[in-house]
């Protein structure tokens, strides 16, 4: 690699910026991560390597002599940057880059318009009985481009403390509200009985439980998918029953 240090009077120049890396064989120059950052905060990837497959695929271009690093946008202030560094995430999708989450700026980003309508016009749909379930509210594990294996995964554990009742059939992955998806549970197992292939997890968490399941049937998920869902307050817990009226004394 070249002499980097020429590049420090510049890149402290630029203020705030979001940058790309990208294999320059590619003519497309589709980048495999986006970052934001400032000063020399782009080159430490190249100084500072790891076993995660970003810094692999950094040392691979590197020493084919084939790394490629843009600069996105600069002259911004840090709210911005974390901004228009969520956006590019949410526009190529986590799935097709080494990074492992959306970005750090707390907006909802990347959804359809009909999503937007929901969302935006509060229109909640409420879970018939016939499909009461655990809404899993996946606010910090849920990333734009997730594969369907990983959603799944994300979803289907682990959990403390879950309410097995039979009456709830389904389970709805849900970010910010929206619902991503929807399982249909076949049975609840202690937590690690299941391999993951998405996730790594510790199998010590004897009392925590995953559940076995599959999606749901088109027209349940025709029902609900994309769709703001109506649920009471979680009160801080990972997961609230919907389509059930609870009885309170």
């Amino acid at each position: 690699m070249k002499d980097l240090s020429k590049y420090t009077k510049s890149l402290n120049l630029a203020k705030h910026y979001v940058y790309a890396f990208y294999d320059t064989q590619d003519t497309s120059k589709k980048p495999f991560y986006i970052g934001k950052g400032k000063s020399s905060r782009c080159l430490e990837h190249l100084k500072y390597s790891d076993d995660s497959p970003k810094s692999e695929q950094i040392q691979e271009l590197i020493d084919r002599k084939s790394l490629g690093i843009d600069i996105l946008r600069h002259g911004m202030d840090e709210p911005t940057a974390k901004l228009v560094e969520a956006t590019c995430i949410d526009l190529l999708g986590v799935g097709e880059l080494t990074n492992k989450v959306r970005g750090s700026s707390s907006m909802m980003g990347r959804v359809t318009l009909d999503e937007l309508q929901h969302l935006l016009l509060k229109e909640e749909t409420e879970i018939a009985p016939e499909h009461a379930g655990l809404a899993f509210l996946l606010n910090s594990t849920y990333k734009s481009g997730m594969s369907p294996l990983e959603l799944y995964e994300s979803t289907r554990g682990i959990w403390a403390n879950v309410p097995k009742d039979e009456k709830l059939k389904f389970a709805y992955a849900t970010y910010g509200g929206l619902i991503m998806e929807v399982y249909e549970i076949q049975c609840w197992v202690k937590a690690g009985s299941q391999q993951y292939f998405t996730r790594n997890l510790t199998t010590a968490e004897t009392n925590r439980s995953e559940f076995v399941g599959r999606i749901a049937a088109k027209e349940v998920r025709d029902l609900y998918v994309g769709k703001l869902i109506k649920k009471s307050r979680s009160h801080g817990s990972p997961f609230v029953k919907v389509g059930i009226c609870e009885v309170t004394p």
